[in-house]
């Protein structure tokens, strides 16, 4: 039975949500969106439309329950209504936590060397991971002490007008014991970019916390977790909008702190937090309400990525590992949300018919499709008769080719309409297996392009 859930207390309010504490639960929240909707943190640009607060919350709630199947610790529970969701009550980091595949946005004003001249946004290998110290009105206060305050003011969008300078760019982030401030759009190299500003990483990290921090916990710990989940989270996303034809360009984000001491993505993730483009390259998150102000186009976009994104789903697949005898060792397979490993041991010489009828079967449950590793020692037979019956890809693997290389030719040298791939590596055929089915697996996708974004950070 569904627990019903009732607001105590408002917590917290901000530009567009409101969070109350739940009276079932009092370690649990409930999240009410607002139809405000806001640029360049300046109040005087903050607008109003009647279906943001659907909008937002049902992307929100698309976003985290495709991160929460995947496996990452997310601040979120159930959504109870068209506008509001529960999640449990997190002390917040206050960071605001970058992911970029382009160059884009302020990225490009800081780092005026990555604009591309032909029009096109430089992308990069491996995600880059920015934080900014997350601030109000140019101060960051907790428990009556400042963190940081007396932030320059800077021009605001209405003509003549100055507003203070919030959320300053962290320049070295990986610093366990000072970090430097400077303005989030002008490149460091600029005379003044650089405050005067430093902060303590261990006062933002663990801000007036109560939770109990695990021991050895560090600053870079703290960080790194929170980068490995920021990008973790991006690429699972990023697919999962590949999958529908949209383009991921960069997103913002936040964490917190659980009582258990666990850092988990909170907060809300929705049409607000990142860039996002169709397939012929056209805008259709926030910036088009930055470039623009509120059109009729801003509200259909965010009608038409909220529905997009009820498309979110981790398919059913499966990596089949098919041996010709209970001898042959089967190959490692790592556990992938989405993707269930089944064995048999089953001779495509003597029981073809019965291998044909396994085949159907499998196919019949594992509709979101398959890859069949099949291992063999002396003449393959198996791999061919498969791949011949099947749109499955089909992966041979020599069991014995160690000791007789020549089995290797009947997986090489094959007739017609038999489209088999042959690897000597269990390791590899995995990994093959592994990089086809994340072409429709967002789980998937983000295990194989964290590995291979690793293999070389200077690329």
């Amino acid at each position: 039975m569904r627990m019903s859930w009732t607001k105590e207390k408002l917590v917290v309010e901000g530009k567009t949500k409101k969070i109350y504490r739940s009276k079932e639960d009092p370690d649990m929240g409930i999240f009410e969106a607002l139809n405000n909707i806001t640029a360049h943190d300046d109040p005087a640009f903050t607008k109003q439309f009647e279906a943001k607060p659907r909008l937002a919350t049902q992307t929100t709630c698309n976003v985290f329950r495709l991160l929460k199947e995947c496996g990452l610790p997310v601040a979120f529970k159930e959504q109870i209504s068209e506008t509001e969701f529960v999640a449990p009550i997190v002390e917040m980091i206050p960071l605001e936590v970058i992911a970029r595949r382009v160059a884009d946005g302020s990225y490009l004003m800081r780092m005026p060397q990555f604009k591309q001249t032909d029009g096109k946004l430089h992308q990069f290998h491996r995600l880059v991971t920015e934080f900014f110290l997350k601030t109000t009105g140019g101060e960051l206060i907790k428990n009556d002490k400042f963190i940081v305050k007396d932030l320059p003011r800077i021009p605001a969008q209405k003509e003549g007008e100055t507003k203070p300078l919030d959320d300053p760019f962290i320049t070295n982030p990986e610093n366990q014991e000072i970090w430097q401030l400077a303005y989030p759009k002008k490149p460091n190299w600029e005379t003044g970019a650089v405050l005067d500003h430093k902060v303590t990483p261990l006062e933002v990290i663990w801000l007036g916390t109560t939770i109990v921090v695990p021991l050895g916990w560090t600053v870079k710990k703290a960080m790194d977790i929170i980068d490995e989940l920021n990008r973790q989270a991006f690429l699972i996303i990023e697919r999962a909008w590949a999958m529908l034809g949209y383009k991921l360009g960069d997103w913002k984000i936040e964490f917190g702190w659980t009582q258990d001491g666990q850092i988990v993505i909170a907060d809300v993730i929705d049409n607000d937090s990142w860039r996002l483009r169709d397939e012929e390259n056209r805008e259709k998150s926030k910036q088009v309400f930055r470039d623009q102000g509120l059109t009729k186009e801003v509200e259909i976009n965010y009608a038409m990525i909220s529905e997009m994104s009820t498309r979110f789903r981790l398919p059913k697949q499966v990596i089949v590992i098919w041996k010709g005898s209970p001898d042959d060792k089967s190959p490692e397979l790592q556990f992938i949300p989405g993707v269930d490993r089944v064995e048999v041991v089953m001779s495509g010489h003597k029981k073809t018919m019965a291998c044909l009828k396994k085949l159907e079967e499998l196919q019949r449950d594992y509709p979101d499709g398959g890859v069949i590793v099949a291992k063999v020692g002396m003449s393959n037979g198996l791999g061919p008769v498969l791949s011949s019956h099947s749109v499955w890809p089909v992966i041979g693997v020599p069991a014995n080719v160690e000791e007789h290389p020549e089995d290797v030719w009947s997986s090489l040298r094959l007739p017609s309409q038999n489209p088999m791939a042959t690897i000597l590596s269990d390791k590899n055929a995995v990994l093959l297996a592994l990089n086809i089915l994340a072409q429709k697996n967002p789980a998937a996708y983000m295990v194989r392009q964290m590995a291979i974004e690793e293999l070389d950070t200077g690329y």
